[in-house]
């Protein structure tokens, strides 16, 4: 009897436990891939990729718009860091697919199936975390810890400032310096499942790591499903994050945007910033013109050796004679031609006329008749008797 009645206290003992225990709600509806087209497109343009088929364009952010460094922050949750975005479509393009950077229309995000705290890789380098975005088909297994995103895709904070709401304030630009990119310690802390999905994905620096630098405990943020799509919010520990199952089955009718903008139409008034180095909190950095895009110069990861980005640009055929009013650039001097005038669609740039060393006289009706002086009369002789 005594046996039994110690068997009953460990198990009531085992349900008080699991009863205070923290409870995360990870309770997800299945909904169809058509989401991400229907809910992001306020937001942005879908073009159809050459490489990647749809992909989204965000319009409605600031120039020098970054990927995991505008507009939001980290949480430590339970699945590890996590991005919280400020942004109303963040819930989708920061936790289900993939970011990459095209020469000529800079951010693209392809969507995906599986959910993640952040698709990002993580790294430290001297008294930084860092991080980047993660390229679509890249796949986190064993040799994941030699993957290195370009340059322009990293962030670098103090570890001091992980935890702070404005992190943007404290970003180091480390610029094109690809020998840091290159001496970055990958953090190779994965995660193989979660309660969320079963898809492998980069936890970031430990909690107990951060605390050390920023000497200050971190608390875990748990995880709970808002109802719809819309911003993500942190309140009373909780995080309320939409995070639905994507439905693998689709039915009949293929997902697809309602409306495709084609690629000629994307221009830099909609675009986020070129500037690979465009810090996000620096709004008045102005974007390089993009008005004569090449929709077939495609480049998922560009690494040229400076990393300021300028679109490639039409050729240029420039007349044969420049205009006189030109500041730096005197015409050429002409030659007298009589009966040959070079052809000119600009009509400020023709050829002035070469002087007369001998003018023409005027047309005859318009000059008035001489003045000619009448011949003398023979004077009459007289003759004197």
């Amino acid at each position: 009897m005594k046996k039994i009645c110690n068997a009953l206290l460990a198990v009531f003992l085992v349900a008080g436990l699991i009863s205070i225990s923290p409870q995360r709600s990870f309770a997800q509806p299945s909904v169809s891939f058509q989401v991400f087209y229907d809910q992001l497109s306020p937001y942005g343009r879908w073009v159809n990729y050459p490489r990647y088929g749809y992909v989204w364009v965000p319009t409605s952010v600031s120039f020098g718009f970054r990927p995991y460094a505008t507009a939001g922050h980290w949480v430590y949750t339970p699945e590890g860091w996590t991005w919280v975005s400020d942004y109303p479509w963040g819930w989708a393009a920061f936790h289900y697919g993939n970011w990459f950077y095209d020469n000529s229309y800079g951010w693209m995000w392809l969507p995906g199936y599986d959910w993640a705290p952040a698709w990002v890789t993580w790294g430290e380098y001297g008294d930084d975390y860092c991080w980047a975005p993660i390229g679509p088909q890249i796949s986190i297994g064993v040799s994941f810890v030699s993957y290195r995103p370009p340059a322009y895709c990293w962030t670098f904070v103090p570890r001091a400032h992980m935890t702070s709401v404005n992190i943007n304030n404290y970003y180091v630009n480390r610029g094109s310096n690809t020998t840091v990119i290159k001496n970055i310690t990958v953090i190779n802390n994965v995660n193989r499942g979660s309660s969320i999905g079963h898809t492998a994905f980069m936890r970031g620096p430990s909690p107990e790591n951060v605390e050390e630098y920023t000497r200050a405990s971190v608390h875990t943020v748990q995880i709970n499903q808002s109802a719809a799509p819309g911003r993500s919010e942190v309140r009373n520990g909780q995080l309320a994050l939409y995070h639905p199952a994507i439905n693998r089955n689709e039915a009949a009718v293929r997902p697809a945007p309602n409306r495709v903008t084609d690629m000629h139409e994307l221009r830099s008034n909609n675009l986020p910033a070129v500037n690979r180095n465009v810090q996000p909190n620096n709004h008045n950095e102005r974007p390089a013109p993009n008005r004569n895009v090449q929709p077939n110069n495609h480049a998922e990861h560009p690494a040229p050796a400076g990393h300021a980005v300028s679109p490639r640009p039409n050729p240029v055929t420039h007349p044969v004679n420049p205009p006189a009013s030109h500041p730096n650039r005197p015409p050429s001097p002409q030659p007298n031609r009589v009966h040959e005038v070079p052809h000119n669609p600009n009509p400020a740039a023709q050829p002035r006329p070469q002087p007369q060393l001998h003018p023409q006289p005027a047309h005859p009706s318009h000059i008035p008749p001489p003045h000619v002086e009448p011949p003398p009369q023979p004077k009459e002789e007289r003759h004197h008797q």
